[in-house]
């Protein structure tokens, strides 16, 4: 495949909240339950988050995912109006009609082909393969790919774990149809157990739980989840998938310069590169000042480490993620 990635981009709202702050604010937590620690103390540990960014009443995932489209195609050097097709993925839309990805045309000023897709924490991965398949059947030479999301919104006020690990953010790229080119996309792999969705889930707001006063009050319309569940299989994933798309690319693990994983949480991170056997200074971790955004993590990470220039010619590349679904997948 020749679909290379020549510009990121990434944007986290400017508010920001601390350990200290949230449990200042009164989000659930027990110190008594906990054995006198800190809320600080308690998230460093288990999932080394420090400072999270959160949108303010009236910004919406759109508004996101415009800032970190900018800087993505001013990073590629390009127009909006050169691109020819937008994959977006969010979790957290705007609203339920119209999308987000149609909102984001109307943003920049584009009438392109702009489709969106709901997969959470893999939103990214499976964005990027669909872009690119669209890319490439519509014969267009820049697709530009996103993840957008504000998973606050569905954090319950008074659940301390999910309040202290997610954050939101915006996360794009650029990718550039270069038949015959070395570099670019080489391998991908996505995966989901429907079977297990409820281990991960929000009840409340669908059609087989519409949103009524009872529902609200009942807080059904917040994520709820298995927490030592998802994390067994959050590491399984993403090694798992992380050898899959190494050997499909032809590549030793040894061979891999940066993992760019899906920010799930620190530990789950450094589990995973225990269990593939690579040493932790090649996993790009930023949890701790942007906590698990979902789909935007990875473009986030990445275009972090772009922009401190820490890629190098010919560096070799895995992003794997696994979320709610439940699914997983990487590049």
């Amino acid at each position: 495949m020749s679909h290379v990635i020549v510009g990121t981009g990434h944007y986290l709202p400017e508010w920001t909240l601390t350990n200290d702050e949230l449990e200042a604010m009164g989000v659930g937590y027990d110190r008594a339950r906990s054995g006198g620690k800190s809320l600080d103390q308690w998230a460093i540990e288990r999932t080394g988050v420090r400072l999270r960014h959160r949108i303010r009443p009236g910004e919406g995932t759109s508004d996101m995912a415009l800032q970190a489209a900018e800087r993505a195609l001013a990073d590629a050097g390009i127009r909006a109006d050169d691109v020819g097709v937008i994959a977006l993925s969010t979790y957290t839309s705007d609203y339920l009609s119209p999308n987000t990805a149609n909102l984001l045309t109307s943003a920049l000023g584009v009438k392109c082909k702009a489709f969106q897709v709901d997969a959470a924490c893999t939103g990214f991965v499976e964005a990027t393969i669909t872009g690119a398949a669209l890319q490439h059947f519509m014969d267009v030479e820049y697709a530009l790919v996103l993840a957008s999301d504000a998973f606050s919104t569905h954090c319950a006020p008074k659940d301390f774990m999910a309040q202290s690990l997610f954050g939101d953010g915006a996360g794009a790229v650029v990718l550039k149809n270069m038949p015959g080119s070395p570099y670019g996309l080489k391998a991908h792999t996505v995966g989901s157990d429907g079977a297990r969705g409820k281990v991960l889930w929000i009840p409340g707001g669908g059609t087989k739980e519409p949103v009524t006063i009872e529902s609200v009050q009942a807080g059904r319309q917040y994520a709820q989840w298995m927490h030592k569940e998802v994390y067994a299989f959050a590491v399984e994933k993403v090694a798992e998938s992380s050898r899959i798309v190494a050997e499909r690319a032809g590549w030793s693990l040894d061979e891999v310069r940066w993992f760019v994983c899906h920010q799930a949480g620190r530990n789950i991170i450094l589990d995973a590169a225990k269990l593939l056997g690579q040493p932790q200074e090649k996993f790009v971790v930023n949890i701790d000042h942007v906590g698990n955004t979902s789909g935007p993590s990875i473009p986030i990470a990445l275009d972090e480490i772009n922009r401190a220039g820490k890629l190098r010619d010919g560096d070799k590349l895995i992003m794997p993620a696994m979320g709610a679904g439940l699914a997983w997948g990487a590049l």
